[in-house]
């Protein structure tokens, strides 16, 4: 059996057309508003896409430029085409100095210095790579490594150990502790502190896998001790 309507729910209006009713009043009276506000909406809807397509070509653009110089170095060989490399890192860091790729400029740009001993442009090279790069990196800590290396060649072991100490405390420093513990050490020799130097030959030793880095290390605990 149909349930039975009463005389005052027949009477009373519709909910919903009066809802719609009270939707279509309220968009005549603010129309102006809300057109203005969907145009906002969708311009920044439209700038964000391009921006986004801007930021992927740039980025696109400079990783081929890196992979070029990156391809053309490695066919020169070192130090044959240290000099173009150069070149090539410094144009791109230049033409996308805000891409990920020029980061990584940075750091090829300390190492190819530091094999070629111009110390002081590998300094700062490893240092503008630092203050861009990701922590998370583990170039960064092998920058630091690396600038634990120029300062022990310019015999400034107290900057040298800091470096090194850098490297230990990055978050992937623990994949390089034996590299590590083995440039602590032989900083400590050049300070002909022998004890430390041993001690950490010592700690080196105990995470090397490499059978002629465990003779070395070896070696050098032998005639040290």
């Amino acid at each position: 059996m149909a349930a039975k309507i009463d005389k005052k729910e027949l009477e009373e209006p519709d909910k919903l057309q009066l809802f719609f009713l009270s939707v279509r009043e309220f968009a005549e009276k603010n129309r102006i508003a809300i057109y203005t506000a969907a145009g906002i909406f969708i311009l920044l809807i439209l700038l964000a896409g391009g921006w986004y397509l801007y930021q992927l070509n740039y980025e696109t653009s400079a990783t081929r430029v890196y992979a070029r110089v990156l391809e053309s170095a490695m066919k020169a060989g070192s130090p044959a085409g240290d000099s173009a490399a150069i070149k090539g890192y410094k144009d791109l860091i230049d033409q996308y100095p805000r891409s990920e790729a020029a980061v990584t400029a940075h750091y090829k740009l300390g190492s190819i210095y530091l094999s070629r001993h111009e110390i002081d442009n590998a300094i700062n090279a490893y240092q503008e790579f630092l203050k861009k790069a990701p922590s998370d990196s583990d170039l960064v800590t092998l920058a630091h490594s690396g600038l634990g290396s120029c300062y022990e060649i310019k015999k400034d072991f107290k900057h040298a150990l800091e470096e090194y100490d850098n490297a230990m405390k990055t978050s992937t420093g623990a994949s390089f502790e034996a590299m590590n513990y083995g440039s602590i050490a032989r900083t400590y020799e050049a300070m002909s502190n022998s004890a430390k130097a041993v001690e950490f030959y010592r700690k080196a030793l105990g995470k090397t896998t490499d059978p002629l880095m465990t003779l070395y290390l070896k070696r050098k605990i032998s005639i040290l001790e």
